[in-house]
């Protein structure tokens, strides 16, 4: 290890060596804030001028415990939306940087890997996770939906890794993450994780937490040595309102057999809003990534006004499970 690049409160730049450098989170929990998503947005600019390649990682209790609920709750009981919004603009140009980064970006998530922690990691060209790695998109058990790219880039990695390009049904997938995402699963271990789609082939699993970062870094030195190319902007294919209706049936079915609350089916209804693109598409149209980012951001900020969505938040705060309300 060479030494730090540069640092703030939630997250330090350090020299790796071999002109590889890493993105380490340093704020309590690992919590995603202001300061991490600068941070992170400096390195990427650094890395993209003066080194091979990047790797997202710590050495924490957790990888990252997701955004900061405390912060984000407060701004919304102060009716701040302004300032949630833009929170929520500048997490996704965050991952989407991470995305498009022009020199590969290896994260290298270990224990809890919630939320937001979730995102960064499948905005990433590449993932190196610890064998227990317990990884999910939880935003539906706080009443939200993930905000940060999650959603569209669950689906899309979903889509990635089909065995047949030519040959699948849209809607048996779309249903597929929907199903994650609103029931809010977390892997048990990495392997786990490659089952629920947060992890593909590409993607490696390190037995020794102790050898996470380096084999991260070896990760990176691979991709650079083969000629890293950043992928080309993506268009989503959706299913339209016919899946917006079918996701939206199999959550009314949940309901009317009490598995589901008033309020799940309402952030039920606004994640098959999310997924099919919006009811104006039909299946098979595609859509631009900004387009699925926009109707998550859309949907994360009316639910986060929701007094049943604040009271969940509140409790998982307080008590740290999930409020069924």
């Amino acid at each position: 290890m060479q030494g730090v690049i540069k640092k703030n409160s939630g997250a330090s730049l350090i020299d790796l060596g071999d002109g590889v450098a890493c993105l380490e989170f340093t704020s309590p929990n690992n919590a995603l804030g202001f300061d991490m998503i600068n941070m992170l947005n400096d390195a990427i600019e650094e890395v993209n001028e003066s080194y091979r390649g990047l790797v997202i990682g710590n050495q924490g209790k957790n990888f990252s415990v997701g955004a900061n609920l405390a912060l984000m709750l407060m701004e919304a009981q102060d009716d701040n939306y302004f300032e949630l919004e833009m929170v929520i603009r500048m997490f996704q140009q965050m991952t989407m940087n991470i995305k498009y980064s022009e020199k590969p970006i290896v994260v290298a998530p270990f224990n809890m890997t919630l939320g937001g922690g979730a995102e960064v990691c499948l905005a990433a060209a590449n993932i190196q996770a610890s064998i227990e790695t317990y990884i999910g998109l939880v935003e539906f058990g706080v009443g939200l939906l993930p905000g940060g790219g999650g959603t569209k880039e669950l689906y899309l990695k979903q889509l990635r890794n089909l065995p047949n390009k030519t040959s699948y049904n849209l809607l048996e997938i779309t249903n597929d993450v929907f199903e994650k995402i609103a029931m809010a699963k977390v892997s048990a271990s990495a392997q786990e994780a490659r089952e629920l789609g947060y992890l593909d082939k590409l993607d490696g699993i390190s037995v020794n937490n102790d050898h996470l970062l380096n084999e991260a870094k070896q990760k990176i030195l691979a991709l650079a040595q083969t000629g890293y190319q950043a992928p080309q902007h993506e268009k989503i294919p959706v299913v339209g309102e016919a899946g917006y209706a079918a996701m939206l049936l199999r959550a009314k079915m949940l309901h009317t057999g009490g598995y589901a609350s008033d309020h799940d089916l309402k952030i039920a209804e606004k994640l098959a809003y999310v997924l099919s693109g919006g009811r104006t598409t039909q299946e098979g149209d595609f859509i631009d990534e900004q387009i699925m980012l926009d109707l998550e951001r859309e949907a994360f900020l009316s639910l986060i006004g929701e007094p049943l969505t604040q009271a969940r938040m509140q409790h998982m705060l307080l008590k740290g499970k999930p409020l069924r309300n």
